[in-house]
């Protein structure tokens, strides 16, 4: 997810913006150890999950998960952001938050974590860009994950296949939730830039999650 502020043409601005700010840092970890938390409970069943023995293992796969699908989704939109001249930081959303803690406790979770904040003067066309950035690097990671998941499931690696289909699910996730149309959502920016796109990169995330749930990876998270 990301937020868009725009200088007027006439004050354009190029940032040279390089690695992350101490602020940056602070937020990312917050949100990363939040979310990482919160799809522990989600899926090891909610609340009464937490007592259960192997949580810790779930934790332990929700870090690599929330790791690759939010960093990568939220740094991917500051990578774009920045090639463009444009100022981005990710900020966390306190009450985004909060919320996937606690929808997480019921079995399920509303990632809103925060987004990336974007100062500078881009055109329609560069911020449809940076919004599909995001989305389409979850649906990379979540298509490897899940092609290696298949393959670990045909020789025999039960468990490392789980937890490849498990990293591979959150991503798509993470991904096809930024991809609906609404509000401050990637999906309502990309959406309104270019349909056609929208619709290949929903295609893209959604067939991905039918081929793991038919091919049986996904099965049990569908």
């Amino acid at each position: 997810m990301k937020r868009w502020f725009k200088i007027r043409p006439s004050y354009q601005i190029r940032f040279n913006q390089k690695g992350t700010s101490k602020t940056e840092k602070k937020h990312l970890l917050i949100a990363l150890g939040v979310l990482t938390l919160a799809f522990a409970i989600s899926f090891s069943g909610g609340i009464q999950g937490i007592t259960n023995p192997a949580f810790p293992l779930f934790l332990g796969i929700s870090f690599l998960s929330v790791g690759t699908a939010f960093l990568f989704h939220e740094l991917a939109h500051r990578k774009i952001a920045r090639k463009y001249g444009c100022w981005a930081e990710f900020r966390m959303w306190t009450w985004g938050l909060m919320m996937a803690l606690i929808f997480s406790t019921f079995g399920f979770v509303f990632a809103a974590p925060g987004a990336v904040m974007i100062q500078g003067h881009i055109t329609k066309d560069q911020n449809g860009k940076i919004s599909a950035a995001g989305p389409f690097t979850n649906w990379i990671v979540g298509a490897i994950f899940l092609s290696i998941s298949f393959a670990l499931h045909l020789i025999g690696y039960g468990l490392l296949g789980f937890i490849f289909a498990f990293v591979s699910f959150v991503n798509l996730f993470i991904g096809g939730f930024n991809l609906l149309p609404f509000g401050p959502l990637d999906g309502y920016k990309i959406f309104s830039w270019n349909i056609q796109y929208y619709f290949i990169l929903a295609g893209l995330i959604v067939g991905t999650l039918a081929a793991g749930y038919l091919m049986g990876p996904l099965s049990g998270f569908l």
